[in-house]
């Protein structure tokens, strides 16, 4: 399995731009290979966000899953939805 972690510096002052791009990535649950998928707002106490004030997780069931995700028509329309809002962005994928 593939474990994909996204990390998102979103725009505070864009909130309905970050809520309609969380119910987008929240969609993409659905995709084939994808085993979960959760995305939302810090909230961890911890103060070591670095700025990053989002987060979507993404696990797969091989990699192959994760390479037919990153081109899907549906995976690209929500990056167009975050690129409305977003100042940065890390991913990063590990294997399971």
């Amino acid at each position: 399995m593939i474990v994909h972690t996204v990390l998102l510096d979103l725009d505070p002052a864009k909130p309905a731009e970050i809520d309609a791009a969380l119910n987008g990535l929240r969609s993409l649950a659905s995709l084939p290979g994808v085993v979960s998928l959760t995305a939302g707002a810090d909230v961890s106490p911890e103060n070591l966000a670095d700025g990053f004030t989002h987060a979507a997780v993404a696990v797969f069931e091989s990699t192959a899953a994760r390479d037919a995700y990153l081109p899907a028509p549906e995976h690209l329309a929500v990056v167009r939805q975050l690129q409305a809002c977003m100042r940065r962005v890390i991913v990063v994928d590990v294997e399971a």
